[in-house]
């Protein structure tokens, strides 16, 4: 397999007005890179533009050095691995039928449906999460967090080669949304992926975030290293708040002043 990539360059959108100007970058296998940034900034319109929910005006978007507009349908999904903030779901399916939808697109006969390499997968991705437990259950009976580990599992369960999370760690509380993060983490360090992180809380991007990308009315105003763009000036220009960074076990951490 070709080293992991995926390159946004010079993506445009919008609909009565622009959401998305001139965005440009790259993430490269292995690492792990926030999209940070206040309320309607664009944040979650690029990660539905990457997924091809939405159509760019112009610029493309390359997985692995292919347009994603090259791929089938079928192909991308296998490649990218997508966690939503919540999940529209109103229907009572049980949480092995959600984790069973990880591997839809990873079915070698449609006739004789999953085998015993997925249901190995699925089983071993349910135990890593902890929502084994929950096999049996109806998804809808159970609690915030026990569901996001429901919605990271089934994401995980399809080895995407990108993992895209548009933040899902918004509603949790924060041991929920640590334990999220460090499974994201080491899914790519020890599997040697990529994935992209939609954030609102800064010290948990700083304490698990390889690369920062900062945006505010549709642009990316500053990317780089946390400590690249955690500054005071920097944070104010963004979120209008003034704050101190202090140092913490050599990662930056945010004190936002009254």
């Amino acid at each position: 397999m070709n080293d992991i990539s995926l390159e946004i360059k010079n993506i445009f959108f919008g609909y009565d007005k622009p959401l998305l100007k001139n965005i440009n970058f790259k993430v490269k296998q292995g690492e792990f890179v926030g999209i940070l940034g206040p309320n309607g900034c664009g944040k979650s319109t690029l990660i539905k533009n990457i997924l091809q929910v939405l159509k760019p005006e112009k610029g493309d978007i390359l997985c692995n050095g292919v347009s994603v507009k090259d791929y089938s349908h079928k192909r991308l999904s296998q490649i990218i691995g997508f966690v939503p903030q919540k999940s529209g779901l109103n229907m009572p399916l049980l949480v092995k039928d959600i984790l069973y939808m990880g591997r839809y697109s990873h079915i070698k006969n449609i006739f004789t449906g999953y085998d015993q390499e997925d249901k190995n997968i699925v089983n071993k991705i349910a135990q890593l999460l902890r929502v084994d437990v929950f096999m049996n259950r109806l998804a809808l009976s159970l609690s915030g967090g026990e569901f996001q580990r429901v919605l990271l599992a089934r994401a995980l369960i399809g080895n995407p080669q990108i993992l895209l999370l548009d933040e899902p760690t918004s509603a949790l509380d924060i041991n929920y949304a640590i334990d999220m993060m460090k499974v994201c983490e080491k899914y790519v360090q020890k599997e040697n992926k990529l994935a992209i992180i939609v954030l609102h809380d800064l010290n948990l991007a700083a304490l698990f975030c390889h690369h920062i990308i900062l945006m505010k009315h549709g642009e990316i105003r500053y990317e780089g290293s946390v400590e690249e763009v955690f500054q005071p000036k920097i944070l104010e220009e963004i979120y209008g708040f003034s704050c101190d960074i202090v140092s913490h076990n050599s990662r930056p951490c945010v004190i936002i002043k009254k």
